[in-house]
C-alpha cells in the first residue's frame, strides 16, 4: 500500500465512521456533517503534498459518500416535488408519454421524465432509485470538476485544490443532489454552458454543443433559456467595456452567434412553448406598481421564526457571496482577459438571480438560485483567498477555506434533518402511519404540510404527479398548517395526523408553535385511532 493511498484512506476515515453512525441511528445531523468536515479539513491540511488531480478525486469521492448517505438514510424522497416525478415516470412507464400531457410545461417538454425513464429501464430499478442515482452522481462530480477547472485556469493549482474541497461541501450542491427535480439537471447543463462561454473558443464544435445544451435546458426548466441568454449578454457587456478601455469597442465574433441562438430558443420557449412571458410581464408590473404588502398571520398560538434560523439558512451563501464580491471588484480593476471577464459575467448574473429570488415575487427559491451561482462564487472566493495569501501568509488560504467549510456544513442546506428547519422526508414510522391511514380512513386527513403531500406508493390510485398550485396533495390529504398556526384544530373537518417532534410550521412564513397540539387534541371530542413512535392520528 503506497503512502499516498494510506493518506487518502486516513482522510476519508472520519466520514466513513460518521456514515456508519448515520446508517445505524437513521439520522444525519450532526455527526455526518462533522465527519465530512473533518475529512475535508484533513484534505486541506495535506493539499500541498497531493497533486491537483488527487485532491479533486478525493473531493469527489468524499462528496459522493456524503450525498449517498443522505439518500440511503432517508426512507422517503427528500423535498416537496421529487415524489411527484417518481409517480410521473411510473405512469409513463405503464401508459406512455401522453399520460402526463396535462402537466403544463412538463407535459409539453418531457425531457426530464424520458431521461429518467431510460435510466430506470437500464438500471432495472424503481423510478425513485433512477432519479436519485443520477442527481447524486451529477452533483458529486460536476460542481467539483467545474470549480477545479475554472480555478486552475484563472489562478493555478493552489486555488483549484482549495476550490475542489469547498465545492464538494457546497450546501447548494448537496441540496440539489437530494432534490431530484428537473431544475437540478438544468443547473448541471448551466455549469457546462458557462465553461464554454468562459473558455471563449471560436470553434464550431462549441457552437453545436451550445445549441444542444441550451435547447435541452429550455426543455428542463422555464429558467433555462433565460439563463443562457442572460449569461451571453452579461459577458458581452463586460467584454465591450474592457475593450473600450483600450480605445476600441469590439466583441468576439462567436458571441454574435451565441446571442442569436440563445435569443431564438428563449423566444420559442417563452412565447410558443409556455406563454410564460405573460406571467413575467404581470409580475414585473406588480413589482413596478408596488402591489399590496404581503399579509402574514398574527396569532398567539405561534410565533414567527427568525434569529439563528435565518443565520443557519442564509449565512453560508452570504459569506461566500461577500468574499466573491470583494474578489470580483479587485479582478475588474486588475484583469481584462476574456476568461476573467467570463467568470465575472457569469457570477454577476448568478448573484442577480439570488437577489431577485430574495426580493421579488418570481417563483424561484433562494436556495435554488444559490445552486446556480455556487461554483462560480466559489471560484472567485478561492482566487481572492489565494491572491491574499501570496501577499501576506500562505497558510491563511487553507484557514479561510476551512472557515467557509464550517459555514457550509453547518448550514440548513447540509442535511435534510437540520434542527432549524422542517424535516422534509418521512421516517419509517411516518411511512407506516400514512400506509395505515390510506388503508383504514375514508375521510379527509389533515397533516403537516410535507407529510400530507408526500407520496409513498407511486402506483397507488391516490398518487398524483402534479406539483405546485392545483397539485401536490394526494386524494384525501390536506395540510393542517392553518389550523395549527391559529390554534383551531377543532375546525379541521376530518382526521388529524401529526408528527410528535415537529414544532415548526410553514404557513405564510415559518412559525414555532407556542402550545402543544396533542394536549388540544386529547381534550377534544376526537379519538386517537393510531399511534407509533413518530406520529399519532386522531379522528
Amino acid at each position: 500500500m503506497t503512502s499516498v493511498f494510506r493518506r487518502q484512506i486516513t482522510h476519508l476515515l472520519p466520514l466513513l465512521i460518521a456514515s456508519i453512525w448515520a446508517i445505524y441511528r437513521a439520522e444525519l445531523w450532526p455527526i455526518l456533517p462533522i465527519g465530512f468536515l473533518i475529512t475535508s479539513l484533513l484534505i486541506l491540511y495535506d493539499n500541498n503534498k497531493l497533486s491537483f488531480g488527487m485532491v479533486a478525486l478525493e473531493a469527489i469521492i468524499a462528496g459522493m459518500i456524503y450525498r449517498t448517505m443522505i439518500w440511503i438514510t432517508t426512507p422517503s424522497m427528500v423535498g416537496m416535488d421529487p415524489d411527484k416525478y417518481a409517480v410521473a415516470i411510473s405512469v409513463i412507464s405503464d401508459e406512455g408519454i401522453v399520460a402526463i400531457s396535462d402537466l403544463g410545461f412538463y407535459g409539453s417538454t418531457q425531457i426530464y421524465h424520458i431521461f429518467n425513464l431510460i435510466m430506470m429501464i437500464v438500471l432495472g430499478s424503481k423510478p425513485e432509485v433512477a432519479l436519485q442515482m443520477s442527481t447524486t452522481v451529477f452533483f458529486s462530480v460536476i460542481p467539483v470538476a467545474t470549480v477545479g477547472y475554472l480555478a486552475k485556469m484563472l489562478s493555478g493549482d493552489q486555488a483549484a485544490k482549495l476550490g475542489c474541497v469547498l465545492a464538494s461541501a457546497g450546501a447548494a450542491s448537496i441540496t440539489y443532489a437530494t432534490l431530484t427535480i428537473p431544475q437540478g439537471t438544468m443547473v448541471i447543463l448551466w455549469y457546462l454552458i458557462s465553461i464554454i462561454l468562459i473558455n471563449d473558443k471560436n470553434d464550431s464544435r462549441y457552437t453545436i454543443l451550445l445549441v444542444i445544451f441550451i435547447t435541452i435546458m429550455s426543455g428542463l426548466h422555464k429558467l433555462g433559456a433565460l439563463l443562457a441568454l442572460g449569461a451571453i449578454s452579461s459577458i458581452a457587456v463586460l467584454k465591450i467595456i474592457n475593450t473600450a478601455r483600450n480605445g476600441q469597442v469590439q466583441l468576439p465574433a462567436q458571441f454574435g452567434r451565441y446571442a442569436v441562438i440563445a435569443g431564438l430558443i428563449f423566444s420559442i420557449q417563452m412565447v410558443w412553448v409556455t406563454a410564460w412571458i405573460k406571467g413575467v410581464i404581470v409580475k414585473i408590473l406588480y413589482i413596478v406598481g408596488r402591489g399590496p404588502p404581503e399579509i402574514t398571520t398574527e396569532t398567539p398560538a405561534a410565533a414567527k421564526i427568525g434569529g439563528l434560523n435565518v443565520i443557519f439558512e442564509h449565512g453560508s451563501w452570504i459569506v461566500l457571496v461577500l468574499l466573491a464580491g470583494i474578489t470580483g471588484l479587485w479582478l475588474i480593476s486588475k484583469r481584462t482577459d476574456y476568461q476573467t471577464t467570463g467568470i465575472l459575467g457569469i457570477s454577476g448574473l448568478s448573484v442577480l438571480l439570488i437577489i431577485g429570488a430574495a426580493t421579488t415575487p418570481f417563483s424561484l427559491s433562494i436556495q435554488r438560485a444559490i445552486g446556480i451561482a455556487e461554483p462560480f462564487v466559489i471560484v472567485l472566493a478561492v482566487v481572492g483567498i489565494v491572491a491574499l495569501s501570496k501577499r501576506t501568509n500562505r497558510s491563511i488560504a487553507p484557514i479561510f477555506v476551512g472557515l467557509l467549510l464550517i459555514t457550509q456544513l453547518g448550514s440548513a442546506g447540509a442535511v435534510p434533518d437540520h434542527p432549524t428547519e422542517i424535516r422534509e422526508y418521512l421516517t419509517n414510522s411516518e411511512i407506516d402511519a400514512k400506509e395505515w391511514a390510506n388503508t383504514h380512513i375514508d375521510q379527509e386527513i389533515y397533516a403537516h404540510y410535507f407529510v400530507a403531500q408526500e407520496i409513498i406508493d407511486y402506483d397507488n390510485e391516490r398518487a398524483t404527479y402534479k406539483t405546485g398550485e392545483g397539485g401536490g396533495f394526494s386524494k384525501g390529504w390536506s395540510p393542517v398548517s392553518e389550523y395549527l398556526v391559529t390554534g383551531s384544530l377543532e375546525n379541521a373537518d376530518g382526521c388529524v395526523l401529526l408528527r410528535k417532534d415537529q414544532s415548526f410550521i410553514r404557513y405564510d412564513s415559518l412559525y414555532e408553535l407556542s402550545y402543544d397540539p396533542f394536549v388540544q387534541l386529547n381534550r377534544s371530542n376526537r379519538t386517537k385511532v393510531f399511534e407509533n413512535s413518530n406520529t399519532s392520528i386522531y379522528c
